[in-house]
């Protein structure tokens, strides 16, 4: 369950999934806008080691920040990188995004590089022969409908991937799965026994496709899912969350969980509750 959110509804934040043949790599698209603002808007992304690319039609640059360091976007295309660390984007004068969020592994096919090329950054898309950007750009500010522009953006990912030269290893994608299901609580060296994989070809793949070691995705996927248990605010105690996600005590816990988020969990779930009973509780209705 996700709780009514005050902040992301005063700048139309929205949620669109992504046609049947873009499942396999995209989570959802997300927009966000509004006009006029009278301060500095800051968002903060909670990494769960995945990537995403920001369309801006807004006028004005915007700041990203990712482990202290700041990268500020001027063009109309970034992509933000896999990564550990909480991403914090800041908007002035105005908001006028949408964003394209790939699953793990999802964004390798899109980029010559590979993904790990990309950890812990923030890079501005620059047009070439290849991508074609500014002329997606010109097609997507000529229509207002955001059904239209998505559509304008699925067109150009599909044909984007009918012509990449790179393929996901067959098992990859699965393997993400298998972690996401058991929460992250997984041996990664059993896993790949199970899959009938060498843990160096695992290692060396992961890299390539997701960005991140297979070992820090599940820390990543675990953190997660205790996040996603306190957002419920169905919590008996902090240790107990601890304890029915596999950490060895509370300390354990309070310390990955800060490693991941820039903040702990007893203070995480505080600004949940209050926001959340700030505003009776009001459930989040996509």
């Amino acid at each position: 369950m996700n709780y009514y959110n005050s902040d992301l509804a005063d700048i139309g934040f929205k949620l669109i999934l992504p046609c049947k043949e873009l499942e396999p790599y995209i989570y959802n698209y997300w927009i966000i806008r509004k006009e006029k603002l009278h301060k500095t808007i800051s968002n903060k992304i909670l990494s769960d080691g995945n990537s995403g690319i920001v369309i801006n039609f807004a006028s004005s640059s915007f700041l990203t920040k990712i482990n202290q360091k700041n990268f500020i976007s001027k063009n109309h295309f970034t992509y933000c990188g896999p990564t550990k660390y909480p991403l914090f984007m800041e908007f002035e004068n105005q908001i006028d995004a949408i964003g394209i969020r790939f699953k793990a592994g999802g964004a390798y096919r899109f980029f010559n590089e590979d993904i790990s090329s990309f950890k812990d950054i923030v890079v501005e898309m620059q047009n070439s022969t290849v991508l074609k950007i500014d002329a997606l750009y010109e097609k997507l500010i000529n229509t207002s409908e955001i059904e239209n522009k998505i559509s304008i953006i699925e067109s150009f990912l599909i044909k984007k991937i009918q012509s990449s030269s790179k393929n996901n290893s067959l098992w990859i994608f699965d393997f993400i799965n298998n972690i996401l299901k058991n929460k992250g609580y997984v041996n990664i060296e059993a896993l790949c026994k199970d899959f009938n994989i060498s843990p160096r070809l695992c290692a060396r793949r992961f890299k390539q496709e997701v960005g991140l070691s297979a070992k820090l995705f599940a820390r990543l996927a675990r953190i997660v899912n205790t996040k996603e248990t306190l957002s419920s605010l169905k919590v008996d105690s902090l240790t107990s969350v601890a304890y029915d996600n596999g950490f060895f005590d509370q300390a354990h816990f309070s310390n990955e969980f800060k490693a991941f988020m820039s903040e702990t969990p007893k203070d995480y779930f505080s600004k949940k509750y209050k926001m959340a009973k700030g505003l009776n509780f009001k459930e989040f209705r996509k």
